[in-house]
């Protein structure tokens, strides 16, 4: 079984896609007393061919978390469907996400980013963390946690973090001196996306990229543009059999795989000139993977596939909710204001040492998880179990995908879309005005 996290957004058209909204699961039937099979568990059914065509007209999965939200209205807290030969289940209930937690093991199994499998395996590469499973995702896990989530891990790279982010803002500074009116209205997506590249290649491995700034050199573009590429590629991709796409998106196929090619020469010369400067006795500035060569935790393989996954995805996975978080912030002025107060106040602690902003400003922790909450970075997590389950009194054999729903029931005024991550279609323009 796996478990499958849906997060709906409320739109400012409030549901306008899904005709005669009502109180979940109204038209499904009751949950049985007794124990049923799988197979009386509500399905989840629609035209698959047309499905298909409408995936390939619209490059991706526009309405997908929509769609999810209508069919948990209809059927309860509990249906199946399949894609291809996998069977899986949606469930939305804490409690059920809770029992399949439970039955979870300390080796999880989700669904693999097929895209990005298959460019491993062409070119003979390894996976990382984020396409591993069993054993092998356990024993990378366990080595890369203690270089990226502990605390020991984190007072290090929370200084190089402030230092990008501080040359952000004066980016942006000396955009709002340039303009006449002293402000300026920017599709602020795109350039949060540069800094948290900026940020996490310079934590990954030890170098600056120069993002930030106004001429970037042709191999900082590149960059770039190879991450949008896979972004873009890997959502016209993800949602169909790769058998079919081979042929109707060969072209699609060749810029994911000229992407990540790019991106993995890139990494490779990186993670090379480390085991050179480590096998020279020279001392190292600290880096994820400059901690991982030292210590011998994982074969240069290894490192350069988990450093491959989390440079991707690293990126929009911050940018979005800092965007969304900005976004929230200008449309509640009285709580900007606070947080600009907090951050007034804490200013030179946190200048004398980037570690108190962990706890001196718990107000704008607190806005950054409500826009998390508001704006799920992920449509879904993924498990499949490996022992059976009922649930609702339904049987749930292990191997089925299972999956689980959270709502959020404040409205928004952005459109959101499921793009590899659920990201505003279109990006909100934000003002940038000098404060008082």
């Amino acid at each position: 079984m796996t478990l499958r996290v849906k997060a709906d957004v409320w739109l400012a058209r409030p549901w306008q896609c899904l005709r005669g909204t009502r109180a979940l699961g109204t038209t499904a039937a009751l949950a049985p007393n007794t124990p049923q099979p799988f197979e009386a568990i509500p399905q989840y059914s629609r035209n698959r061919w047309l499905k298909m065509i409408q995936i390939l007209r619209e490059q991706g999965r526009e309405n997908l978390h929509l769609e999810m939200h209508q069919a948990f209205q209809e059927l309860g807290p509990i249906f199946r469907y399949s894609i291809g030969r996998t069977q899986i289940v949606s469930v939305m209930l804490p409690e059920d996400a809770e029992k399949v937690f439970q039955a979870d093991s300390t080796q999880p199994c989700r669904m693999t980013l097929e895209p990005w499998v298959a460019h491993r395996e062409h070119r003979g590469l390894r996976c990382g963390v984020f396409l591993l499973n069993g054993p092998e995702w356990r024993f990378n896990r366990l080595r890369l946690n203690p270089n990226m989530l502990s605390p020991k891990a984190v007072q290090k790279f929370v200084p190089m973090v402030d230092m990008a982010a501080r040359d952000f803002l004066e980016a942006l500074k000396k955009k709002m001196r340039m303009n006449a009116h002293g402000s300026f209205s920017i599709d602020f997506h795109s350039s949060v996306f540069n800094y948290t590249i900026e940020a996490s290649h310079f934590v990954l491995l030890g170098e600056r990229l120069g993002l930030l700034g106004h001429d970037l050199n042709s191999g900082s573009l590149k960059f770039i543009h190879a991450l949008h590429s896979i972004f873009k590629t890997t959502t016209q991709l993800m949602f169909l059999p790769s058998g079919l796409t081979r042929w109707t998106s060969n072209r699609v196929w060749k810029e994911n795989f000229e992407s990540w090619d790019f991106i993995a020469e890139h990494v490779m010369k990186c993670v090379k000139n480390v085991y050179q400067e480590s096998a020279k006795g020279r001392p190292q500035s600290w880096s994820v993977i400059s901690e991982l060569v030292a210590e011998d935790a994982l074969p240069m393989a290894a490192i350069l596939a988990n450093c491959l996954e989390l440079i991707a995805g690293s990126v929009d996975t911050t940018a979005v909710p800092l965007v969304m978080t900005l976004f929230e912030l200008a449309r509640n002025p009285d709580v900007q204001q606070a947080i600009r107060q907090e951050s007034l106040a804490a200013e030179t602690s946190i200048a004398a040492n980037p570690q108190r902003a962990m706890t001196d400003l718990p107000l704008l922790q607190a806005a950054l998880k409500e826009s998390l909450r508001l704006y799920p970075v992920a449509m879904s997590l993924e498990r499949i179990l490996s022992s059976d389950l009922v649930l609702h009194n339904y049987y749930v054999p292990a191997g089925v995908l299972k999956s689980f729903k959270v709502e959020t029931k404040e409205q928004s005024d952005v459109p959101m879309a499921y793009r590899f991550v659920l990201v505003p279609s279109p990006s909100p323009l934000l003002t940038f005005r000098p404060a008082s």
